[in-house]
């Protein structure tokens, strides 16, 4: 097996903390759209299902 020096260890968790940030910042920045946009939708009750296991 090869080994991992630390400067690979350094680019594993720096990438890790890079794709962990754009996600949560993803998250952040479109909840608010996406959850209204479901509540605006004409429709039936299976949309409320839907926004409760969303919530």
């Amino acid at each position: 097996m090869a080994e991992l020096t630390i400067g690979q260890l350094i680019k594993i968790i720096l990438g890790i903390f890079v794709v962990v940030a754009v996600v949560g910042g993803l998250y952040l920045f479109f909840k608010n759209n996406i959850i209204d946009f479901f509540r605006n939708l004409p429709g039936n009750e299976s949309v409320g299902v839907i926004f409760g296991l969303i919530k």
